[in-house]
């Protein structure tokens, strides 16, 4: 009991806009050590709500945690209402205030389906599945959402590396359409590729996900970026990892509602650095 007080005596010290921890720069730094990384294998990023004053994160065994900072001061970790005892993971909230995430609950239409609540005065609405146009008898999960709605996830495909590739399905007159697998360069078909874990920029300029292209002999993945041109193509994906100088496997980017950071997760550790110095305003 003495242990269980004394950390939540230490989560309770946190103030402040990201916890009032040190900004980073170029160089990659753990964010928030031993209160949220280093507790566990990470598996997904740290996604926050649009006026960041409330953090979703989830790790293995897998569950969606919370953490709400109210009066400038941040609350204790919490496990988040609508993160029963199915498996629950990848959580990520929309501008809109949506929180999507991947969970194995009753109801769906697979294994692991894409579902999304919503947190309305303190109570979250009973979750809803996105629907049968995105969700199939195989798994779906990642989910990352841009302001149009338009919905990029991780999905399955045959014929690459662990049989997953990265999907959008765009939200037109009220509904989500039957998701399409994105096109080279950002899905590299071949057995020994493996692409996932979207993020999509809110304007959608930019798509970072997490890939082995850079050696596809070894399962060691890096963190990319691509650039959508006037044409509504994605170019050449540019390896961020490889820019930042970041050598272990990394996944899960993504980039604060403010646009000053991006975060993704390697091992026990949840990691930022500053997105300027990474192109991200270009």
């Amino acid at each position: 009991m003495g242990q269980q007080m004394e950390a939540e005596k230490l989560e309770a010290e946190y103030y402040g806009v990201y916890l009032g921890l040190e900004y980073p720069d170029s160089i990659p730094l753990v964010f928030a050590p031993d209160l949220i990384s280093g507790k566990g294998r990470m598996h997904s990023f740290v996604s926050f709500s649009p006026d960041l004053k409330t953090m979703y994160w989830s790790s293995i065994p897998p569950k969606i945690m919370m953490m709400q900072m109210v009066d400038n001061k941040w609350n204790t970790i919490e496990t988040a209402p609508f993160s029963n005892t199915n498996n629950n993971q990848a959580p990520f909230v929309a501008a809109d205030h949506k929180i999507y995430f991947t969970s194995s609950r009753n109801g769906g239409f697979g294994h692991l389906d894409l579902w999304y609540t919503i947190n309305e005065e303190g109570c979250f609405i009973e979750p809803i599945n996105v629907g049968e146009t995105i969700n199939s008898k195989q798994l779906e999960t990642h989910p990352t959402v841009s302001n149009n709605h338009h919905i990029y996830y991780t999905g399955s495909i045959d014929g690459k590396l662990y049989h997953r590739g990265i999907y959008c399905s765009t939200f037109e007159n009220g509904a989500y359409t039957k998701a399409i697998l994105l096109p080279y360069p950002i899905n590299i078909m071949d057995s020994t590729t493996l692409d996932y874990t979207p993020f999509i920029a809110a304007d959608e300029s930019y798509l970072l996900f997490c890939s082995n292209r850079q050696n596809p002999e070894i399962e060691l993945c890096h963190i990319y970026i691509s650039y959508k041109n006037e044409e509504g193509e994605w170019g050449q994906p540019i390896d961020l990892s490889e820019k930042m100088g970041f050598t272990e496997s990394s996944k899960f980017p993504y980039v604060t509602p403010d646009k000053r950071f991006l975060l993704f997760s390697s091992g026990e550790n949840i990691y930022w650095v500053d997105a300027k110095t990474l192109l991200l305003d270009k």
